[in-house]
């Protein structure tokens, strides 16, 4: 069994049990931030969100919340499953809609988004995929739109006193990549003008958030 298909393992493990560590309800500050942000300068005032690797879709629902025609994408059925049950039970209005689908491959036109959100999905991509996830993303964002972007920070620990030699490792059956400023630059330098990088930590739990914008 290949790396992916342990890592596709392993989160329909965390999806079917509900154990795992990241948050289900409740947008994370920074992405209400940029949402605003996106809002104001998106031409209809209206605007599209992609939600990539969505989970259970607490910024899909946001997007929603905020105005936005948002579409959650993951490449979990139950991830799916759950985002909606939990659509359903929060009563929320406006426009969204969840499906499946793979980042490597993502079924839109060029230019379907004013922003994409990936909260969670590149720092599992491995660095030999990372064209692959580009080559497939970034088209699909509108020249001008928005990428706002969370990954694991070089300071991150899945415990107390880990040590790691190198910006990545395989956990738990999936694939960690930890990310430091400057890697940001290299990435999407060419493509994007990044307009915020904070580094926020939550225990020992750090990441990088990041707000670009396609050039």
């Amino acid at each position: 069994m290949g790396l992916y298909q342990k890592q596709k393992k392993y989160f329909e493990k965390a999806y079917e049990t509900g154990v795992h560590g990241w948050p289900t309800v409740g947008p994370t500050p920074f992405v209400l931030r940029a949402l605003t942000r996106i809002k104001t300068a998106a031409a209809s005032g209206r605007g599209r969100i992609l939600d990539l690797g969505c989970g259970e879709g607490r910024h899909t629902l946001a997007s929603a919340r905020e105005g936005f025609d948002a579409v959650g994408l993951d490449y979990e059925p139950l991830a799916i499953r759950r985002a909606r049950s939990f659509a359903k039970r929060q009563k929320i209005s406006g426009r969204f809609r969840f499906r499946v689908g793979d980042a490597f491959r993502l079924p839109f036109p060029p230019n379907s988004f004013d922003g994409i959100i990936d909260y969670g999905c590149l720092h599992h991509v491995k660095i030999g995929d990372t064209r692959r996830y580009l080559e497939s993303v970034i088209p699909c964002l509108k020249p001008g739109g928005y990428f706002i972007l969370s990954c694991f920070s070089t300071r991150f620990k899945h415990h107390p006193g880990e040590k790691r030699r190198r910006h990545w490792l395989v956990h738990k059956g999936h694939y960690d990549r930890f990310f430091r400023k400057r890697d940001f630059r290299a990435l999407f330098g060419k493509q994007f003008e990044i307009l915020k990088a904070e580094e926020k930590a939550d225990g020992l739990y750090v990441f990088w958030h990041l707000l670009m914008r396609k050039k």
